[in-house]
């Protein structure tokens, strides 16, 4: 089976359309957060729109868990992505997906919409406050790569990254994800921690994808003052290119999501850690598992 995570823009590209048509084989996954950035405004119109593929797909869509429910596993192979998976969710999505086509519209549903888009909004205004210093500490992070190092990590090509950039990126990615455990509550956030054991957990690979999205920041010099509400919608993606490591790829036209998410995989595979294996579209070459959305 190839399973890909799909954003929430994805949702209503035909490209994902073609994907899911090509075989039954085919299936995407969507996290917590994909959902919440599809409620946060008129969370019915855009629920209706975005989940028309779950409708007509509905086997061949599921649910995550709860990015906090997935912090203390670890997936070392293909055997250990299942568990991953929230199949009563993947109810309850197929089961609203079908709702929301329904004609006349069933009688309370907007009443639930409105609920969802309410949580939604507050769950976004929390990042928001999360969010709005993290340019600054995150810039202050990675001060310890020179531009060529920079220039190593983030890029497309195999090069090989000498030993000394890999003991600055280990140290750091070790310090910020046992921080992330540690805020998280998280199962063994103060004990010592085997990078081998730390690569298969959501917490290392979501601090890398940030570690690289920041290195972008320093590569183009771009990203500075970017307001805060981008931001949010950019840890959004950054949840997505994590979790997308365990799977074939991520499904998205965001040129940024795209960069992280071929980077991270790179990156785990150099240093052995599973990746799922690379989906690429026939005839429409890509590079290391992070897809773009075909146009019909």
């Amino acid at each position: 089976m190839i399973t890909l995570l799909a954003d929430s823009n994805a949702l209503r590209h035909p490209g994902l359309e073609q994907f899911l048509r090509a075989s039954r084989s085919h299936s995407i996954c969507l996290s917590d957060w994909t959902l919440t950035e599809m409620r946060k405004k008129d969370a019915l119109g855009t629920s209706r729109d975005s989940l028309r593929l779950v409708f007509l797909y509905p086997e061949q869509c599921f649910m995550l868990k709860r990015t906090d429910l997935l912090l203390d596993y670890q997936v070392h192979g293909a055997d250990d992505t299942g568990a991953l998976i929230d199949y009563e969710e993947t109810i309850v999505l197929r089961r609203l997906a079908q709702s929301l086509r329904q004609v006349p519209q069933p009688v309370g549903l907007a009443a639930i919409m409105q609920r969802l888009e309410n949580d939604a909004v507050q769950v976004v205004a929390r990042l928001h406050a999360e969010v709005e210093d993290w340019e600054e500490q995150m810039l202050e992070a990675v001060s310890v790569f020179d531009r060529a190092e920079v220039s190593l990590l983030r890029g497309r090509k195999n090069a090989t990254i000498p030993g000394s950039t890999m003991e600055k990126v280990f140290g750091l990615l070790l310090h910020t994800t046992r921080d992330f455990m540690i805020r998280n509550q998280q199962k063994g956030g103060s004990e010592p921690m085997r990078v081998i054991h730390a690569m298969g957990m959501f917490s290392f690979r979501y601090s890398l994808c940030v570690l690289l999205y920041t290195l972008g920041w320093v590569r183009t010099g771009s990203q500075r003052d970017r307001p805060v509400k981008k931001r949010v919608n950019d840890v959004i993606d950054l949840q997505v290119a994590t979790v997308g490591t365990f799977f074939n790829g991520v499904l998205s036209s965001d040129k940024n999501l795209q960069e992280v998410s071929r980077a991270a995989r790179h990156l785990l595979r150099l240093w052995g850690a599973y990746v799922g294996e690379d989906w690429i579209p026939t005839g429409r070459p890509d590079e290391q598992g992070s897809t773009r959305v075909m146009h019909q």
